[in-house]
């Protein structure tokens, strides 16, 4: 029998199973909206390489393989908690595969709008926040504070 600190669900489990590490580690970036770009501009590397590291076009150490994770890591944990509400906002969308347009267009208001919010102009509606945790998929941890409000509002003060 398997320590319950092995076990994962099955459809993880078998994910981490047959999936090469290139493939886990986009799986890892992509719901915190991460991009390859965004991974080559923090290793101080090109896109194309990065790209060539992560569909396994060309082989990679051990030690290169523990600096990506630990950049990934880094740029996690930022956008975890050190970044802005419009970055967490763009990253949801980017997780969720959605263009500005296509959110947008699910929430009824205008692509110009949802790029305000991302670049921390204003803040939406709380009932367009409502819309967007659930079309993005996105916890309710997501979702600012009264306190995160206030300082977006008046970054000054913060």
């Amino acid at each position: 029998m398997e320590p319950a600190a092995s076990i994962l669900p099955l459809t993880e489990r078998a994910r981490t199973m047959r999936e090469p590490w290139g493939a886990q580690t986009r799986h890892r970036m992509r719901p915190w909206g991460i991009t390859i770009s965004d991974l080559a501009m923090n290793l101080g590397v090109s896109r194309q390489y990065v790209w060539q590291v992560l569909y396994g076009k060309i082989p990679v150490s051990e030690q290169k393989r523990e600096e990506i994770d630990a950049t990934i890591d880094r740029m996690v944990n930022t956008r975890r908690f050190g970044s802005s509400f419009g970055q967490r906002l763009r990253s949801a969308r980017i997780g969720a595969g959605l263009t500005l347009r296509q959110a947008a267009a699910r929430i009824g208001y205008s692509w110009v709008a949802v790029e305000r919010w991302e670049k921390d102009v204003c803040l939406p509606k709380p009932g367009v926040l409502w819309h967007l945790r659930h079309i993005y998929g996105v916890g309710e941890d997501w979702l600012p504070g009264g306190n995160a409000t206030h300082q977006l509002a008046h970054p000054a003060l913060g």
